[in-house]
């Protein structure tokens, strides 16, 4: 993302309005954001050209979230296609797992006869 900010940023320098450019693409980006739905703080965000270091950041968090959330409803998709209905104690499991969990799951789904052994109970 750093790269991506930087190279916007470098285009904002450019140009003979910069203030003006910076001010419309920031308040652009930080609305964008929002109807996305990014669970990121850009309160602070006052100008692209000031903060890039801050945005790269929390989009990093953002993209890695979502990427999070979206192997999880894959995983997720694929234990109910194999073993049916979810018990409350298997979605409690996936909402609070870990990535290296997800990893280990995904690895076993297609050999686990049963939920118990497929997340090692």
């Amino acid at each position: 993302m750093q790269a991506a900010v930087d190279r916007v940023v470098a285009t904002i320098r450019a140009d003979p309005n910069k203030e003006r450019t910076d001010a419309v693409v920031t308040r652009w980006l930080k609305r964008h954001l929002q109807r996305l739905g990014a669970r990121i703080d850009l309160e602070k965000l006052n100008s692209l050209v000031e903060e890039r270091d801050m945005l790269a950041e929390n989009l990093d968090n953002w993209a890695e979230i979502e990427r999070r959330q979206g192997e999880r409803h894959v995983i997720q998709r694929m234990i109910i296609r194999r073993f049916g209905e979810l018990p409350a104690w298997v979605t409690e499991k996936l909402d609070t797992c870990s990535t290296e969990e997800l990893d280990a799951w995904a690895d076993q789904i297609l050999v686990a006869e049963t939920l118990d052994e497929l997340f090692g109970r």
